[in-house]
C-alpha cells in the first residue's frame, strides 16, 4: 500500500465488484445494496481467499463459519458506487462499437467505445487513441484508409424513424452526476432513481 497508510500490523484492501448489475450483465444488482450487504458480501469473498487469516466477525454474518485461528478484522470501510463508469460489456455488443476509420473525410473517431481488444476504460481510450493515430498518418501517407467497421443494418433502419429527446441531464452536482462515484446517501440516491431508475429497477426484480 502507499505509504500514508502504511502499518506493519495493519492492511489497505481495495476491491472492485464488477459487473455491478443485472443491466451490465451480473446476477445481483450491487448498486441497488446497502453498503453493509456489499461489505458482508466482501469478507465472505475475502474469507472463502483466505480461509485462515480472517476472523469469524459477529458483524459480518458471511464470516460465521470461519475457525478460531483467523484474526484479521475489518476495522473500518468505505463504498464507493459508480454506477456510469462504463457501457454495460454485455454480449453482442462488440458489433455496435464503430471503427476510428469514417468515410467522412478528415474525421476519425477514437475513445473506449471505438472498436479496439479493451472495454470501456482508460486501457481502451488509450489503445483507441492510438490507432486513431495510425488511421491520420496513414492518410497523410497517402495510403488507402484502413476497412471502415459494418454498421448494422437494423440501426441504419431505426435512424429513419428517430426522433431527437432531450437528454436527461444532470442531476445533483456529485460525482455520479458526471460519470464519477462517491459514497451513496439517501440524497444521491434518490437523485440517481430519479436521473436512472434502471440502476435500482433491477434489483426490485430480484
Amino acid at each position: 500500500t502507499c505509504k500514508e497508510y502504511a502499518d506493519p500490523d495493519k492492511s489497505m484492501l481495495e476491491l472492485v465488484f464488477a459487473p455491478c448489475s443485472p443491466i451490465a450483465g451480473g446476477n445481483i444488482n450491487w448498486i441497488g445494496k446497502t453498503d453493509e450487504e456489499i461489505i458482508d458480501a466482501t469478507m465472505g469473498e475475502l474469507a472463502r481467499l483466505f480461509p485462515t487469516e480472517i476472523a469469524n466477525d459477529e458483524t459480518w454474518p458471511s464470516t460465521s463459519k470461519q475457525g478460531p485461528q483467523g484474526q484479521a478484522k475489518l476495522i473500518k470501510y468505505a463504498v464507493v458506487k459508480v454506477p456510469r463508469s462504463v457501457y454495460a460489456a454485455i454480449p453482442g455488443r462488440n458489433k455496435y462499437r464503430p471503427s476510428q476509420t469514417t468515410p467522412i473525410p478528415k474525421f476519425t473517431m477514437a475513445g473506449d467505445f471505438t472498436s479496439q481488444k479493451f472495454l470501456g476504460s482508460m486501457e481502451g481510450a488509450t489503445l483507441a487513441g492510438k490507432l486513431a493515430a495510425e488511421v491520420i498518418a496513414n492518410r497523410a501517407k497517402g495510403n488507402a484508409d484502413k476497412p471502415i467497421k459494418e454498421i448494422q443494418q437494423h440501426i441504419i433502419d431505426a435512424a429513419a424513424s428517430y426522433v431527437p429527446t432531450d437528454p436527461v441531464g444532470v442531476k445533483g452536482e456529485g460525482a455520479i452526476a458526471f460519470g464519477g462515484g462517491y459514497t451513496v446517501g439517501k440524497q444521491e440516491e434518490d437523485l440517481l432513481r430519479e436521473s436512472d431508475p434502471a440502476q435500482y429497477e433491477a434489483a426490485l426484480a430480484k
